[in-house]
């Protein structure tokens, strides 16, 4: 075996994983009621034997990566059909009734996927042999497509929830952020439109404008360097007519 150190620890902490995540699996397929739930379960059961099959042979020989098990295929989600927002959500807390319901089934099958996903993109990181990384890989990518599959199902079942933000709040935040390009775009159409109105006034006012614009443009160059030398002299900004800043806003 021509594995490092870190692959050899890190294989035998996810096989010990994919082990445990399949004892748990078995056991929620036969606790759980809704058939739909159960027959996902199975579904989930048979990708974890066959991910868990497929690594240990590849351990054993290194001809089994011609068998790599694709990843789980992200299910298909009708957006029509999601449901956002709260809508009257029950009160929860933890039981010791020793049984589990299929609100607690899906919720721990959630959340194994979730966990496994994290696991799997950590400690895949350090793995060197290529197909091992991509055998992590897979496993990752189907525990994320699971996990999300497990979300529907309790999306439609009412037992999660998804919380909102204010329509206008939502917009306010994400449209903050601006494409790298959009402030280039933006100068050159304020400048296109105040060439456009002073092309409405005739030939003079533009020449006058952009003689404003020039002047301006001077100006201010030399309002740097005097602060410059007035730095440089000890001077504060005060004493040479500066503005000021007072907290976040300028005052003229």
């Amino acid at each position: 075996m021509k594995f490092g150190a870190h692959e050899v620890m890190e294989v035998s902490e996810i096989l010990s994983e994919k082990m445990n995540l399949i004892n748990h699996l078995a056991l929620y397929e036969q606790e759980a009621q809704d058939e739909q739930l159960r027959s996902m379960i199975r579904r989930h059961l048979d990708m974890a034997i066959g991910a868990y099959d497929n690594m240990v042979a590849y351990t054993h020989d290194y001809s089994a990566r011609q068998g790599m098990q694709p990843p789980y295929p992200q299910p298909d989600a009708n957006l029509e059909r999601l449901k956002y927002g709260l809508r009257n959500p029950q009160p929860v807390a933890p039981q010791r009734t020793g049984r589990f319901n299929d609100t607690m089934i899906a919720t721990a099958l959630l959340t194994a996927h979730k966990a496994s996903a994290t696991c799997h993109i950590q400690r895949g990181l350090e793995v060197t042999d290529p197909n091992l990384r991509q055998m992590f890989m897979n496993g990752a990518i189907s525990c994320f497509n699971q996990a999300y599959e497990t979300f529907l199902f309790m999306n439609q079942q009412g037992t999660y929830q998804v919380a909102t933000l204010h329509d206008h709040t939502a917009k306010t935040m994400l449209h903050s952020y601006m494409p790298m390009n959009a402030q280039g775009i933006m100068m050159e159409e304020g400048m296109t439109g105040a060439m456009q109105a002073q092309g409405g006034a005739g030939a003079s006012g533009t020449a006058a404008g952009m003689q404003q614009s020039m002047a301006g443009q001077m100006q201010q160059r030399s309002n740097q360097g005097q602060a410059m030398q007035a730095g440089q002299a000890g001077m504060t900004p005060n004493a040479m007519n500066m503005p000021h800043m007072n907290g976040h806003y300028m005052n003229q």
